[in-house]
């Protein structure tokens, strides 16, 4: 169950493109010179897909139909909308008109590469139940083109995310048999059950239940592997692998509050900042196991692990070193990305970079992962009922 990442690089471009035309359509409109901040082609499991999107307050709805049909769902945070509002001076008005901007400016790079066009409706409200509606493209998993774009001197971003109508995108797939719905699926099912064995080693090495876990698979063009992560603290461990596929794996805790790593790992008044180090890099590592035991128990192999890297920097800053490494061999590289809440002060942030030289065996684990034969075997030793 072969995935071309040739191919899915090309959408992921694709996508980036259509990021950048949204971001040059709201800088002309704006007078605000425009930027995008991240521009990503994600599977996610339908069913956090809510999640996944965030609850801004405001979102808007735009469907478009055609070439390619769908709609585009754009969240706007508040500062972000109050400058739109008041470079415009169209007040509450102006965000719909953003919203019909941006999906056209996105679309037509689509558009250009199709033998119809691809028309754009009316926007709409987006509540909760008209969210995500019918986007699934196979078994549950939805693709999803992301793009986050932010304003000169403002803080937050509009987030805008594409949902191609699953009919018609598979039907845009079929076109292309490197490009098949089930082994993208596949994909989707891989990252799911790798932030499942997460959220287990977590939960039983720390002795807190996650309040939410959330996974996604990721084909992000090599320049904005940083932009997966914010320029918040963050403490961890980075790892490599050695064996059947060769893996950067990343696991990262957000400190939201300073010292709140510390705090739930060495509960003290005054916990000693190498015992606090330690503590981070083996949590890493059990961690890291978590993710790559289910991967070799697919493969019936094993995965060696380096010796963490201990790690204490802004979150784009750890990632700029994957990127440049990356860099040398691919224009796209795919991300397993899983996101695990313990506390609201402590959120764990896993993403493994497969090499993409490597990219037969990740579809071999991902299609034995999705056929349901290579369950993750919890560590015994970190006590496999989660206690």
């Amino acid at each position: 169950m072969r995935v071309d990442l040739d191919s899915l690089a090309s959408f992921s471009h694709t996508g980036a493109e259509g990021g950048r035309r949204a971001a040059d359509a709201l800088e002309t409109l704006t007078g605000v010179p425009a930027h995008c901040e991240l521009s990503r082609t994600t599977l996610v499991d339908a069913d956090g897909l809510s999640a996944f999107l965030g609850d801004a307050a405001t979102r808007i709805a735009v469907p478009f139909d055609g070439a390619l049909a769908g709609r585009a769902l754009v969240s706007f945070d508040e500062p972000f909308a109050a400058r739109v509002a008041e470079e415009t001076g169209m007040g509450g008005g102006a965000l719909p008109e953003v919203a019909n901007i941006l999906t056209s400016g996105f679309v037509d790079g689509w558009a250009e590469e199709a033998d119809d066009t691809i028309d754009i409706q009316p926007p709409e409200p987006a509540d909760d139940e008209s969210l995500v509606g019918d986007v699934a493209v196979a078994d549950g998993a939805a693709f999803v083109f992301e793009s986050r774009i932010g304003l000169a001197g403002v803080d937050g971003v509009c987030r805008f995310a594409v949902l191609p109508a699953p009919e018609e995108f598979v039907d845009y797939l079929a076109a292309d048999d490197s490009l098949s719905p089930d082994a993208l699926a596949a994909y989707a099912q891989l990252t799911a059950q790798s932030a499942d064995a997460v959220a287990d080693h977590l939960a039983a090495m720390t002795g807190i239940d996650p309040d939410a876990v959330e996974s996604h698979f990721d084909f992000v063009p090599v320049e904005d592997v940083p932009s997966l992560l914010d320029d918040a603290a963050y403490e961890g461990a980075v790892f490599e692998t050695d064996g059947p596929v060769s893996t950067v794996l990343a696991v990262l805790f957000d400190e939201s509050e300073a010292g709140a790593v510390a705090d739930a790992l060495v509960p003290s008044e005054d916990p000693d900042a190498d015992l606090a180090e330690s503590a981070i890099a083996e949590l890493g590592n059990v961690t890291a196991s978590g993710v790559l035991d289910g991967w070799a128990n697919a493969l019936d192999t094993t995965i060696d692990v380096s010796t963490p890297s201990h790690v204490h920097d802004d979150g784009r800053a750890v990632l700029d070193t994957v990127a440049a490494a990356y860099g040398r061999h691919a224009d796209t590289v795919a991300v397993v990305d899983a996101t695990v809440a313990l506390s609201d002060d402590l959120t764990c942030r896993v993403c493994a970079f497969p090499s993409p030289e490597d990219a037969d065996t990740v579809a071999e684990i991902a299609g034995t992962l999705s056929a349901g034969d290579a369950d993750p075997d919890f560590p015994p030793e970190y006590g496999g009922d989660g206690t």
